[in-house]
Formats: structure tokens, sequence, C-alpha cells
């Protein structure tokens, strides 16, 4: 073999071994009702930082926080990260259930004596967390819109205007969350994992618009319900799908990735309250993010901001991290770190159990419950894989890897 045919050799087999790895990157929609940093955030770091995942787009939905908020936190963390290639678009601004911010907001925000009825019925929950319906901005769905209003939002709360813009057409308007993910799926059919940690309602939308791309998803992660636990949001419902349970019944009936409805295949996981309470975020991990060589400085200073009660190396201060374990689970799936601990048959401490899945929509005390089905579940309900357990300390290193991509810990293969 010639000199040059010895050089032209591996330089080759180089090139090919990056395309190849290019290609076997996981595609990955997050739908989220995003907010600064913990859980959306992290989340959404976690999947655009790591070498496996392409994270196609990031289509934000109300839950959380107000559409514009949300918007204006999803671009602002990209740009701190350096990740303005990641598009954003803009989603449902409202939940499918017509008047239920009045059911819900108090009084006082809407000027209405027999607003916030839901919550009496209801009882007040386990936080009195009520999301974007116990803020102001309720108007903000008619007038300014959020292609308007989140500029105003972002400028407010960072003291200077972003950077960039919301997806767009080839036309110039708007690309909107539900078309996005449409044009997506149908693109890449069966390559697309969809990572769903807000309310259903961009999901049931999209659905809606194209049935046809619910057999093209290869996968669906949504963090939501309470199976075995109390909800957080009411005693009966955890608040993702408390949010918009109609949205969340119809998208967890949805067969994703099966060509037949009937067919015997988990397609769609579940990370609840039942795991997602039982994650901590404390000093211990505050102290190691902020210290982390090499996380942005503007990442770093969002921590510093958002967490001052964590600082102090005595602080008993104490958080929960929900979204981002979806990514963990994800990532450790890809990356064959397993995070998911194995079904050993304890209910109480298995790692998942392959159940039948529904939502209660019926308007009553109950409304949003997540219903599990460990024999068979109601016909139209599919057999979803329910996270249970987790290894946290592979969990956490993940963690960190999203927020430092050049984390030598063992997240890295």
């Amino acid at each position: 073999m010639n000199k040059a045919l010895k050089v032209f050799l591996p330089l080759t087999l180089a090139v090919l071994l990056g395309v190849r790895t290019a290609f076997s990157a996981e595609k990955v929609i997050l739908d989220s009702d995003m907010v600064e940093l913990f859980d959306d955030g992290v989340t959404m770091l976690m999947l655009a930082n790591h070498p496996d995942i392409e994270l196609l787009g990031v289509t934000v939905v109300a839950g959380n926080q107000w559409l514009a908020d949300g918007i204006s936190a999803a671009v602002r963390q990209l740009e701190l990260a350096g990740l303005d290639d990641v598009p954003v678009a803009a989603g449902a601004r409202r939940p499918m259930r017509t008047g239920r911010y009045e059911a819900v907001a108090p009084p006082e925000l809407t000027g209405l004596a027999w607003s916030g009825y839901e919550r009496t019925l209801f009882g007040i929950g386990v936080d009195y967390y009520a999301g974007a319906y116990s803020r102001q901005g309720h108007k903000e769905p008619v007038e300014p819109t959020p292609e308007e209003a989140w500029k105003t939002v972002y400028a407010a709360n960072y003291g200077e205007a972003p950077r960039r813009d919301l997806l767009r057409d080839s036309g110039g308007g708007y690309r909107y969350a539900a078309d996005f993910i449409v044009e997506t799926v149908n693109k890449y059919p069966g390559e697309v994992t969809i990572l769903a940690i807000g309310p259903c309602t961009n999901l049931q939308t999209a659905i809606l618009l194209d049935p046809e791309i619910v057999p093209k998803v290869k996968k669906i992660i949504y963090m939501g319900g309470a199976i075995n636990v109390a909800g957080n949001t009411t005693p009966a419902a955890e608040f993702n799908w408390w949010f918009d349970p109609e949205a969340a019944k119809f998208v967890t009936r949805a067969p994703w990735g099966k060509t037949d409805p009937g067919e015997e295949k988990i397609t769609q996981y579940v990370v609840p309250l039942d795991v997602c309470e039982k994650v901590r975020f404390t000093h211990k991990q505050y102290d190691k993010i902020v210290n982390l060589r090499g996380i942005k400085p503007g990442i770093k200073a969002m921590f510093e901001k958002n967490y001052a009660a964590y600082a102090a190396a005595d602080s008993t201060a104490v958080s929960y991290v929900w979204d981002a374990i979806t990514a963990g689970v994800l990532i450790g799936e890809v990356n064959k770190t397993g995070i998911v601990l194995p079904h050993d048959g304890d209910l109480g401490k298995t790692g998942y159990m392959d159940w039948w899945l529904d939502v209660d929509s019926d308007y009553g005390v109950d409304y949003g419950r997540s219903l599990g089905y460990g024999l068979l579940g109601p016909v139209g309900t599919q057999k979803v894989r329910v996270v249970n357990a987790i290894d946290e300390d592979k969990f956490w290193e993940l963690v960190y890897a999203g927020l430092d991509p050049t984390y030598k810990g063992s997240a890295r293969r």
C-alpha cells in the first residue's frame, strides 16, 4: 500500500464515522411550559449540549407561565448557553377547556366575584401552586399576540432586547408549535422522540392537524401524572396534566409509534410524581453546578440568582427537579447509562411498571387524576412505562454534563 493511500484511508474512515455519528444522534423535540433552570430550562440544556442528542426545536406551551413568559425564558437560556441555532416555536396559549382561567384564578386577578370556584371544589392542593392561572397575564392570548408580547417580557426581565426571533416559515410568518411538530415528524418518520414536559395542548393540536403523525413518532416521554402518590396541585392531580386534563387524556391514548394501534410495544414513558418527589436538589448539587469549569457564565449567574438560598455550606434548602428526569431517562437509554432502575416486582421500590394509563377528564373532584391499571386498562388506553425509581448518582452526572459540555465525569462515553 503506498503512502498516499495509507493517509487517505484513515481520513476517509474518520469522515465516514463522523457522518454516521451525526446521523445516529437521537432526534428530539422538547415541548415545554418553560421556566428558568430547574426544571424545564435544565432539561433543555441537557438535551442541547449532549453529543448523542440532536435537539430539533423547542415548542412552548402555557402552563408554568403564560406563553410570552415561557418563550422569553427559553430564548434567554439558549442565548446564555450559546445555543442560538436551536429554534423556538410559540404554541398553545390556553388549555382545551374554555373558561378554565376564570374557574381557577383568584377573584383579585379576574375581577369576577365567582372566580376561583374550582379551587374551592377541588381543595387548595399541596402547595397552592396553580402556574399561569395564579398570575396576571390572562389577557395575553388576545392582545398583544405572543410574538409581540414575549419581546416586551424579555426586555422587562433581562434589561435588554433578545438577540434572536422565534421560528419563522419561508414566507416570513411565524411557524407555530403544532405545525413544527407535524412538519418535523413527517420529515423524519420513525426517528423523532418527543419530550412532553408541560401540558399536552400542543401535542393534541398537532394530532388534530395531522393524525398520521402518531405512528411516525419514535417515542414520547412525559413528565406528568401522579400514579400511586398524591397530586401536587390538587389532592388528586399533578400540575401538568391538571392544567389541561382533556389534552393529557387525548394524547396519552394515542398509539404513538405503532402502525397497528393494538401492537404490544411500549412507545410512551411517563415520569410521574412517584419518582420526581424522590429526587431532590440540595446545596450539594448546587455547589457542584456553580463550580463546574465549563458552565457558561450567564447560566452560572442565573443559578446564583435563582438559588441564592442554596449557597451556604449549611443550607437546608431543598427542591425537586421534575422535568429534568425525562432528559436523564432518554439520555440514559441513548448512551447506555441506564438511569431507570430494574423492575423487581415491588410496587414501592421497583424501577418501573408497564401499566395501562388514563387521565380523568370528568369535571369533578378527580379532574386531572392519573389512572394506572396493572392488569388491563379501559378500551382506548395505551400500555406505557411508568418510571418509579432511578439511579440518582447517574442522573446527576448527566445533569452536570448537560450544564458543562466539557465535563469529564461518568456521564460521557
